[in-house]
């Protein structure tokens, strides 16, 4: 029922208007009457009333005055004013006012009923509308968890904002983030033998109970230790933003990995690695910092000895470059077969190797070429190793060398030797090696995967797996993921009863734009225009059989 008030200084009216109209029929309750509008006000302060029936002259606060008054306690109220047909100068005021309609005296009964047929019209669909904005308040804030935990992974994955557009997102789901401050991201991860030998043989809600156990342990702790955000990537990988308040940052975080590591070992058994970034500022950076921190874990920048914690804090030095080149094409050579093109390689290094004047430099530069090949078999059995079998005797003979160019020779035929040494062994262990990565691939495409982890998986380090997966696939592992998750999203695409953003979600992609660019270049089309064209195909089909 809606509340309404009369008031009018003619006491025929007021007793006409309250008796001889059908106001309950209109959902209407009357809750006041009265002879001016000074008394109506005072009981709105503290009675909420939905219309006023009001005469427009009354003598001390009239019409006009009252309704003004009144749409500051309550806005959306509506006004019928009563006017008598000399008040032609006061209907022009009242008509200025929001949410007005007008009835001349003597009332005439139908008219009456028109018009408060119109006043209650608009009142429901104020009220709807505002029950459905109410509806999708509390939708939008039971869904605030999820969205912030998207954009976060967005933040970390692939996104197409400008930093203002991250700012405006960040700011609108709450989240404690912003352009100017310094940050670190710290990366935690399960080692894959602890997946292997306590999550995998779980039942899928034993895994899910461990994973809460570590999401909070992770939450709990690293909130002691300032972090802005902290979130659960996925089953084996949690990502947290810190603020970085002086450059002692880096004691404190290790503290922060050290118990963390403690903790959800006593808690589940599990050992993790951590990994923690420099230190940048920019939502747009928070992607390079995870990426760094990722690296700092592979890598090993800075290692805390008792616990597998890495830092990304010193930049590598002006070799980097150089040396990532060479161990590119070298292990190409090596591991695709092709023995040339392995000592063209180090033929093109050596001519740098030789410019580089600090001793302990070149001579660590050396090392890590005669132990490039033994890292390309990283958790291969020492009998199918060859001749780096026994990597300590190598190093020995190696630095016994007289000179670098004795050393230089001797990586051309160790490098000769293992490269035919894989040849030998390589086609059947290829294949199920690269069988497996498939498996793996098809069974968890939704999962944000990547080469590192994959070559966990199977035992390799990521160059090995990438030299041998395209030997084998003629493809590298990131196209044939993609044209995986491409596959699988034409198959829900086809399903019009899936959202087009749930669709990116189930295929391992956070955003729904970039899901779109990549769908279209491999596709041709968008996904909507692909949904589309299903859905005409069908139809078409379904006509066809019909005739």
């Amino acid at each position: 029922m809606y509340r309404a008030i009369i008031c009018d200084d003619e006491e025929t009216v007021r007793n006409g208007l309250k008796k001889h109209f059908d106001w309950s029929g209109h959902k209407i309750e009357i809750v006041g009457i009265f002879e001016d509008g000074i008394p109506a006000f005072e009981y709105m302060k503290t009675h909420e009333v939905d219309i006023i029936i009001t005469d427009v002259r009354m003598i001390h606060m009239d019409g006009i005055t009252l309704a003004q008054k009144a749409s500051v306690l309550y806005p959306e109220v509506k006004v019928l004013f009563i006017s008598g047909y000399a008040d032609v100068e006061y209907l022009k005021e009242a008509l200025k006012i929001d949410a007005v309609d007008y009835i001349l005296k003597s009332i005439d009964l139908n008219e009456l009923d028109g018009v408060v047929t119109k006043l209650v019209k608009q009142l429901d669909k104020e009220r709807s509308d505002q029950d459905l904005i109410r509806e999708m308040e509390e939708k939008l804030e039971k869904s605030m968890p999820l969205l912030r935990v998207r954009l976060l992974e967005e933040l970390v994955r692939e996104h197409s904002d400008q930093e203002e557009s991250l700012e405006q997102r960040v700011h609108f789901l709450n989240l404690p983030l912003d352009s100017s401050t310094r940050y670190v991201i710290l990366v935690m991860r399960i080692r894959h033998r602890s997946r292997r030998k306590i999550l995998d043989p779980l039942s899928e809600k034993e895994k899910q109970e461990i994973s809460i156990v570590v999401e909070e342990a992770f939450a709990d702790i690293l909130d002691n230790y300032g972090a802005n955000v902290a979130f659960k990537e996925n089953l084996m990988e949690y990502v947290a933003v810190l603020t970085v308040p002086d450059e002692e940052y880096e004691q404190n975080l290790l503290d922060a990995a050290e118990e963390l590591y403690g903790e959800i070992l006593k808690r589940t058994k599990i050992e993790i690695s951590v990994g923690i970034s420099e230190p940048f500022q920019g939502l747009c950076n928070i992607q390079k910092g995870y990426a760094d921190a990722c690296e700092a874990i592979s890598r090993s920048y800075l290692v805390r000895q008792d616990i597998p914690v890495s830092v990304k804090k010193y930049r590598d030095d002006d070799t980097k470059s150089l040396k990532e080149q060479a161990e590119k094409e070298i292990s190409r050579g090596i591991l695709g077969g092709d023995v040339q093109e392995a000592k063209q390689a180090l033929t093109h290094v050596m001519q740098y190797v030789r410019k580089i004047e600090n001793e302990n430099t070149r001579q660590n530069f050396m090392i890590s070429l005669l132990l490039l090949p033994a890292q390309l078999m990283n958790n291969m059995k020492p009998e199918n190793m060859g001749v780096y079998a026994s990597q300590a005797r190598l190093l020995t003979v190696f630095l016994q060398c007289g000179g670098i160019n004795e050393q230089e020779d001797m990586l051309f035929s160790l490098y000769e030797e293992i490269t035919e040494h894989l040849k030998k062994m390589s086609s059947p262990y290829t294949n199920t090696v690269v069988d497996c990565v498939c498996q793996i691939i098809a069974k968890r495409y939704m999962e944000q995967l990547s080469v590192t982890g994959l070559a966990e998986m199977v035992n390799l380090t990521p160059a090995y797996l990438c030299v041998l997966f395209k030997q084998t696939m003629g493809k590298t592992i990131n196209e044939y993921l993609t044209q995986e998750r491409m596959k699988q999203a034409k198959e829900l695409l086809a399903n019009s009863n899936i959202h087009l953003y749930d669709v990116c979600y189930k295929v391992g992609y956070f955003s729904p734009s970039y899901f779109s660019r990549i769908f279209k270049k491999y596709i041709g089309m968008t996904p909507r225009e692909y949904r589309e064209s299903r859905m005409i195909s069908v139809n078409l089909k379904e006509e066809g059989e019909c005739e």
